[in-house]
Protein backbone atom coordinates (compact mmCIF):
# COMPACT_ATOMS: atom_id res chain seq x y z
CA UNK A 1 0.00 0.00 0.00
CA UNK A 2 1.80 3.80 -0.80
CA UNK A 3 1.56 6.58 1.28
CA UNK A 4 -1.29 8.10 -0.55
CA UNK A 5 -3.25 5.33 -0.53
CA UNK A 6 -2.56 4.94 3.32
CA UNK A 7 -3.86 9.02 3.69
CA UNK A 8 -6.49 8.09 1.30
CA UNK A 9 -7.66 5.50 3.46
CA UNK A 10 -7.47 7.44 6.91
CA UNK A 11 -9.19 10.29 5.94
CA UNK A 12 -12.90 10.85 6.66
CA UNK A 13 -15.45 9.92 3.90
CA UNK A 14 -17.91 12.31 3.06
CA UNK A 15 -20.83 11.63 0.96
CA UNK A 16 -24.97 12.96 0.90
CA UNK A 17 -25.36 10.71 4.02
CA UNK A 18 -22.76 12.37 5.87
CA UNK A 19 -24.03 16.46 4.90
CA UNK A 20 -27.60 15.38 5.79
CA UNK A 21 -26.84 13.80 8.78
CA UNK A 22 -24.36 17.30 9.84
CA UNK A 23 -27.27 19.60 8.03
CA UNK A 24 -29.25 19.53 11.13
CA UNK A 25 -27.10 20.12 13.65
CA UNK A 26 -25.99 23.16 11.75
CA UNK A 27 -29.38 24.25 11.34
CA UNK A 28 -30.17 23.80 15.03
CA UNK A 29 -26.78 25.74 16.33
CA UNK A 30 -28.12 28.50 13.97
CA UNK A 31 -30.94 28.44 15.75
CA UNK A 32 -29.94 28.91 18.81
CA UNK A 33 -27.82 31.25 18.24
CA UNK A 34 -30.36 33.35 16.70
CA UNK A 35 -32.25 33.05 19.67
CA UNK A 36 -29.52 33.81 22.49
CA UNK A 37 -29.15 37.19 20.00
CA UNK A 38 -32.37 37.67 20.13
CA UNK A 39 -32.90 37.32 23.70
CA UNK A 40 -30.56 39.94 24.59
CA UNK A 41 -29.29 38.90 27.98
CA UNK A 42 -28.88 35.64 30.25
CA UNK A 43 -30.27 34.31 33.81
CA UNK A 44 -33.95 34.32 34.57
CA UNK A 45 -35.67 37.89 35.04
CA UNK A 46 -37.41 39.27 37.47
CA UNK A 47 -41.21 39.56 37.06
CA UNK A 48 -43.11 40.68 35.66
CA UNK A 49 -42.06 40.98 32.27
CA UNK A 50 -43.04 43.92 30.07
CA UNK A 51 -42.38 43.13 26.72
CA UNK A 52 -40.74 46.14 25.09
CA UNK A 53 -40.36 46.82 20.92
CA UNK A 54 -37.37 45.75 20.97
CA UNK A 55 -37.70 42.68 21.59
CA UNK A 56 -40.61 41.76 19.24
CA UNK A 57 -39.95 40.32 16.03
CA UNK A 58 -42.40 39.77 12.66
CA UNK A 59 -42.25 37.56 10.19
CA UNK A 60 -44.72 35.82 7.56
CA UNK A 61 -46.17 32.46 8.84
CA UNK A 62 -46.08 29.76 5.49
CA UNK A 63 -49.23 30.70 4.76
CA UNK A 64 -48.03 34.34 4.56
CA UNK A 65 -45.28 33.23 2.51
CA UNK A 66 -47.41 31.85 0.51
CA UNK A 67 -50.14 34.88 0.07
CA UNK A 68 -47.26 37.11 -0.36
CA UNK A 69 -45.68 34.85 -3.33
CA UNK A 70 -49.32 35.10 -4.97
CA UNK A 71 -49.65 38.56 -4.22
CA UNK A 72 -46.23 39.05 -6.16
CA UNK A 73 -47.50 36.63 -9.34
CA UNK A 74 -50.71 38.80 -9.35
CA UNK A 75 -48.75 42.06 -10.09
CA UNK A 76 -46.62 40.51 -12.45
CA UNK A 77 -50.13 39.53 -14.69
CA UNK A 78 -51.61 42.86 -13.33
CA UNK A 79 -48.69 45.15 -14.92
CA UNK A 80 -48.38 42.29 -18.37
CA UNK A 81 -51.98 42.63 -19.13
CA UNK A 82 -52.81 45.88 -17.72
CA UNK A 83 -55.77 44.47 -15.52
CA UNK A 84 -57.44 47.22 -13.42
CA UNK A 85 -58.93 44.55 -11.01
CA UNK A 86 -55.87 42.93 -10.12
CA UNK A 87 -53.88 45.85 -9.36
CA UNK A 88 -56.94 46.83 -6.90
CA UNK A 89 -57.05 43.31 -5.27
CA UNK A 90 -53.52 43.05 -5.15
CA UNK A 91 -53.13 46.55 -3.16
CA UNK A 92 -55.76 45.21 -0.94
CA UNK A 93 -54.66 42.09 0.14
CA UNK A 94 -51.03 43.78 0.31
CA UNK A 95 -52.93 46.51 2.26
CA UNK A 96 -54.14 44.22 4.81
CA UNK A 97 -51.24 42.22 4.87
CA UNK A 98 -49.47 45.56 6.63
CA UNK A 99 -52.35 45.99 8.73
CA UNK A 100 -52.00 42.23 10.01
CA UNK A 101 -48.06 42.94 10.71
CA UNK A 102 -49.29 46.04 12.75
CA UNK A 103 -51.81 44.62 14.61
CA UNK A 104 -50.04 41.75 15.84
CA UNK A 105 -47.12 43.75 16.78
CA UNK A 106 -49.19 45.21 18.86
CA UNK A 107 -50.38 42.45 20.59
CA UNK A 108 -47.03 41.97 22.45
CA UNK A 109 -46.08 45.52 22.89
CA UNK A 110 -46.15 46.27 26.54
CA UNK A 111 -47.91 43.12 27.51
CA UNK A 112 -46.64 42.55 30.81
CA UNK A 113 -46.30 38.39 31.55
CA UNK A 114 -45.96 36.16 35.48
CA UNK A 115 -45.51 32.63 36.12
CA UNK A 116 -46.52 31.04 39.32
CA UNK A 117 -45.95 27.53 40.91
CA UNK A 118 -49.32 25.90 41.55
CA UNK A 119 -49.57 23.20 43.34
CA UNK A 120 -47.31 19.81 44.41
CA UNK A 121 -45.56 17.73 41.40
CA UNK A 122 -43.47 14.26 41.77
CA UNK A 123 -40.83 13.36 39.26
CA UNK A 124 -42.25 11.95 36.53
CA UNK A 125 -45.38 14.21 36.52
CA UNK A 126 -46.40 17.60 35.12
CA UNK A 127 -45.65 20.70 36.52
CA UNK A 128 -48.31 23.51 36.72
CA UNK A 129 -47.78 27.31 36.47
CA UNK A 130 -50.34 29.97 36.32
CA UNK A 131 -49.40 32.25 33.18
CA UNK A 132 -50.49 36.06 33.87
CA UNK A 133 -51.11 38.11 31.40
CA UNK A 134 -51.98 41.47 32.04
CA UNK A 135 -53.16 44.96 30.08
CA UNK A 136 -52.54 48.65 30.84
CA UNK A 137 -52.70 50.43 27.53
CA UNK A 138 -56.10 49.87 26.65
CA UNK A 139 -55.81 47.08 24.26
CA UNK A 140 -57.31 43.65 23.68
CA UNK A 141 -55.10 40.99 22.75
CA UNK A 142 -56.32 38.41 21.16
CA UNK A 143 -54.63 35.07 20.84
CA UNK A 144 -51.08 35.03 22.68
CA UNK A 145 -49.71 31.89 23.27
CA UNK A 146 -47.41 30.77 25.11
CA UNK A 147 -44.82 27.98 25.42
CA UNK A 148 -41.63 26.19 25.16
CA UNK A 149 -39.15 27.26 22.21
CA UNK A 150 -39.04 23.57 20.14
CA UNK A 151 -43.03 22.86 21.73
CA UNK A 152 -45.22 21.57 18.91
CA UNK A 153 -48.39 22.46 19.84
CA UNK A 154 -50.48 19.17 19.28
CA UNK A 155 -48.72 17.71 22.53
CA UNK A 156 -50.22 20.64 24.58
CA UNK A 157 -47.56 22.09 26.75
CA UNK A 158 -48.23 25.65 25.69
CA UNK A 159 -51.25 27.85 26.43
CA UNK A 160 -53.65 30.21 24.42
CA UNK A 161 -55.03 33.57 26.34
CA UNK A 162 -57.19 36.05 25.24
CA UNK A 163 -56.57 39.58 27.64
CA UNK A 164 -58.83 41.74 27.40
CA UNK A 165 -58.07 45.81 27.71
CA UNK A 166 -57.07 47.12 30.92
CA UNK A 167 -57.89 43.38 32.40
CA UNK A 168 -55.96 39.96 33.09
CA UNK A 169 -56.06 36.77 31.61
CA UNK A 170 -54.77 33.38 32.66
CA UNK A 171 -54.50 29.77 32.18
CA UNK A 172 -52.47 26.68 33.85
CA UNK A 173 -48.74 25.60 31.59
CA UNK A 174 -48.41 22.66 32.07
CA UNK A 175 -44.67 21.18 31.44
CA UNK A 176 -43.05 17.83 32.32
CA UNK A 177 -40.81 17.37 35.24
CA UNK A 178 -38.61 14.35 34.72
CA UNK A 179 -36.40 15.09 37.88
CA UNK A 180 -37.10 15.55 41.44
CA UNK A 181 -35.72 19.44 42.87
CA UNK A 182 -35.79 22.70 41.38
CA UNK A 183 -37.82 22.92 37.95
CA UNK A 184 -37.22 25.87 36.64
CA UNK A 185 -39.37 27.42 33.64
CA UNK A 186 -36.77 28.17 31.59
CA UNK A 187 -36.49 29.83 28.33
CA UNK A 188 -40.33 30.55 26.50
CA UNK A 189 -41.82 31.93 23.17
CA UNK A 190 -44.92 34.22 23.72
CA UNK A 191 -46.65 34.79 20.25
CA UNK A 192 -49.08 35.72 18.57
CA UNK A 193 -50.67 35.46 14.75
CA UNK A 194 -53.99 36.88 15.65
CA UNK A 195 -56.15 37.69 13.52
CA UNK A 196 -55.88 35.97 10.19
CA UNK A 197 -52.46 33.65 10.68
CA UNK A 198 -50.38 35.06 7.83
CA UNK A 199 -47.99 36.97 10.22
CA UNK A 200 -46.17 35.50 13.43
CA UNK A 201 -45.03 38.15 16.10
CA UNK A 202 -42.96 36.47 18.94
CA UNK A 203 -40.92 36.92 21.86
CA UNK A 204 -38.50 35.10 24.24
CA UNK A 205 -38.62 35.16 27.80
CA UNK A 206 -36.94 33.53 30.72
CA UNK A 207 -38.98 33.87 33.80
CA UNK A 208 -37.38 33.45 37.35
CA UNK A 209 -40.35 30.84 38.16
CA UNK A 210 -39.45 27.44 39.68
CA UNK A 211 -41.39 24.75 40.99
CA UNK A 212 -40.23 22.15 43.06
CA UNK A 213 -40.32 18.67 41.99
CA UNK A 214 -40.90 15.85 44.77
CA UNK A 215 -39.23 12.54 44.33
CA UNK A 216 -41.35 9.53 42.09
CA UNK A 217 -43.48 8.20 45.04
CA UNK A 218 -42.67 4.61 44.70
CA UNK A 219 -43.87 2.13 47.11
CA UNK A 220 -41.49 -0.77 47.08
CA UNK A 221 -41.72 -1.94 50.88
CA UNK A 222 -44.89 -2.76 52.50
CA UNK A 223 -46.72 0.90 53.37
CA UNK A 224 -46.81 1.67 56.92
CA UNK A 225 -50.39 1.07 58.26
CA UNK A 226 -51.54 2.89 61.68
CA UNK A 227 -50.97 1.29 64.32
CA UNK A 228 -49.05 -1.73 63.32
CA UNK A 229 -45.37 -3.58 64.08
CA UNK A 230 -43.55 -2.31 61.35
CA UNK A 231 -40.45 -1.18 62.85
CA UNK A 232 -38.74 -3.95 61.42
CA UNK A 233 -39.05 -2.30 57.88
CA UNK A 234 -37.95 1.13 59.16
CA UNK A 235 -40.67 2.71 60.87
CA UNK A 236 -40.88 3.13 64.47
CA UNK A 237 -43.77 3.99 66.56
CA UNK A 238 -44.14 6.55 69.06
CA UNK A 239 -47.48 7.13 70.83
CA UNK A 240 -49.89 9.53 69.86
CA UNK A 241 -53.04 11.81 71.44
CA UNK A 242 -56.11 12.86 69.81
CA UNK A 243 -56.25 16.86 68.50
CA UNK A 244 -58.05 18.49 65.45
CA UNK A 245 -56.11 18.64 62.70
CA UNK A 246 -57.99 20.85 60.19
CA UNK A 247 -61.17 20.51 57.86
CA UNK A 248 -61.65 19.03 54.53
CA UNK A 249 -64.27 18.40 51.97
CA UNK A 250 -67.53 17.16 53.55
CA UNK A 251 -68.44 13.27 52.55
CA UNK A 252 -71.89 11.41 52.35
CA UNK A 253 -70.38 9.14 54.96
CA UNK A 254 -69.51 11.65 57.70
CA UNK A 255 -70.68 12.23 61.16
CA UNK A 256 -73.32 15.14 61.95
CA UNK A 257 -71.04 16.04 65.17
CA UNK A 258 -68.14 15.93 62.24
CA UNK A 259 -69.82 18.73 60.10
CA UNK A 260 -68.30 22.12 60.86
CA UNK A 261 -71.22 24.17 61.60
CA UNK A 262 -69.99 27.62 62.59
CA UNK A 263 -68.23 27.67 59.28
CA UNK A 264 -71.20 26.98 57.46
CA UNK A 265 -73.05 29.66 59.14
CA UNK A 266 -70.77 32.02 58.02
CA UNK A 267 -71.79 31.19 54.24
CA UNK A 268 -69.12 29.01 53.63
CA UNK A 269 -68.84 25.67 52.21
CA UNK A 270 -69.88 22.66 53.99
CA UNK A 271 -67.04 21.18 55.47
CA UNK A 272 -66.43 18.31 57.90
CA UNK A 273 -64.13 18.43 60.85
CA UNK A 274 -60.70 15.91 60.96
CA UNK A 275 -58.94 14.59 64.34
CA UNK A 276 -56.07 12.74 64.54
CA UNK A 277 -53.64 10.86 66.44
CA UNK A 278 -56.21 9.26 68.48
CA UNK A 279 -55.69 5.73 68.49
CA UNK A 280 -52.85 6.15 65.89
CA UNK A 281 -48.94 6.51 66.09
CA UNK A 282 -46.24 8.28 65.38
CA UNK A 283 -44.05 7.18 62.76
CA UNK A 284 -40.26 7.63 62.39
CA UNK A 285 -38.97 7.04 58.67
CA UNK A 286 -35.40 6.71 59.30
CA UNK A 287 -32.93 6.53 56.29
CA UNK A 288 -30.37 4.81 57.82
CA UNK A 289 -33.19 1.75 58.70
CA UNK A 290 -33.97 1.12 55.28
CA UNK A 291 -32.13 -2.46 53.24
CA UNK A 292 -28.59 -2.01 52.23
CA UNK A 293 -30.04 -2.74 48.53
CA UNK A 294 -31.75 0.72 47.67
CA UNK A 295 -29.67 3.08 46.09
CA UNK A 296 -30.30 6.41 47.30
CA UNK A 297 -33.30 7.45 44.80
CA UNK A 298 -35.02 3.98 45.86
CA UNK A 299 -34.94 5.16 49.63
CA UNK A 300 -36.04 8.56 48.30
CA UNK A 301 -39.04 7.24 46.36
CA UNK A 302 -40.32 4.64 49.21
CA UNK A 303 -40.21 7.58 51.93
CA UNK A 304 -42.31 10.08 49.66
CA UNK A 305 -44.61 7.34 49.60
CA UNK A 306 -44.41 6.48 53.23
CA UNK A 307 -44.91 10.42 53.72
CA UNK A 308 -48.04 10.94 51.34
CA UNK A 309 -49.77 7.87 52.85
CA UNK A 310 -49.04 9.17 56.49
CA UNK A 311 -49.69 12.46 55.37
CA UNK A 312 -53.67 11.05 54.05
CA UNK A 313 -54.56 9.33 56.87
CA UNK A 314 -53.86 12.00 59.16
CA UNK A 315 -50.29 10.68 61.41
CA UNK A 316 -47.88 12.19 63.00
CA UNK A 317 -44.58 11.57 61.44
CA UNK A 318 -40.41 12.15 61.89
CA UNK A 319 -38.04 11.99 59.05
CA UNK A 320 -34.44 11.31 59.76
CA UNK A 321 -32.06 11.73 57.09
CA UNK A 322 -28.46 11.49 56.81
CA UNK A 323 -28.17 15.39 57.43
CA UNK A 324 -31.01 16.65 59.10
CA UNK A 325 -34.32 15.33 60.74
CA UNK A 326 -37.59 16.90 60.68
CA UNK A 327 -40.36 16.26 63.82
CA UNK A 328 -42.70 14.92 64.93
CA UNK A 329 -45.35 16.62 62.91
CA UNK A 330 -48.53 16.08 61.69
CA UNK A 331 -49.56 19.34 60.42
CA UNK A 332 -49.88 19.96 56.08
CA UNK A 333 -46.97 22.10 56.55
CA UNK A 334 -44.89 19.96 58.55
CA UNK A 335 -45.30 17.07 55.60
CA UNK A 336 -44.77 19.55 52.98
CA UNK A 337 -41.22 20.14 54.80
CA UNK A 338 -40.69 16.63 54.81
CA UNK A 339 -41.44 16.27 51.42
CA UNK A 340 -39.01 19.37 50.45
CA UNK A 341 -36.26 17.64 52.06
CA UNK A 342 -36.80 14.69 50.29
CA UNK A 343 -36.73 16.69 46.68
CA UNK A 344 -33.84 18.99 47.97
CA UNK A 345 -31.62 16.04 48.87
CA UNK A 346 -28.29 16.35 48.07
CA UNK A 347 -28.29 19.72 46.46
CA UNK A 348 -25.52 21.43 47.52
CA UNK A 349 -27.12 24.96 48.24
CA UNK A 350 -29.23 23.54 50.63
Amino acid sequence: MTAASSRAATLPRSGPGTEASTRPSLQRALRERMRRWMRRGSGPEAQPIRLPQRRIYVLPTATGWSLFITLAVMLIASLNYNLSLGYMLTFLLGGVFVVHMVQSWRALLGLEIALRPQGEVFAGGTAAFLVELRDDSGRERIGITVGPLDEDHATGHHVSIDVAAHAMGSELLRLPAPRRGWHAVGRLRVECRAPLGWVRAWSYIEPDAQAIVYPQAIDSMAPPPAPGPIADQGVSQRPGREEFAGLRSYQPSDSPRQIAWKQLARGGPMMSKQFVGGTGADLVFDWASLPAHMNPEMRLSQITAWVVAARHRGLATTLRLPNRELGPGRTPRHHEACLQALALFGDPRH
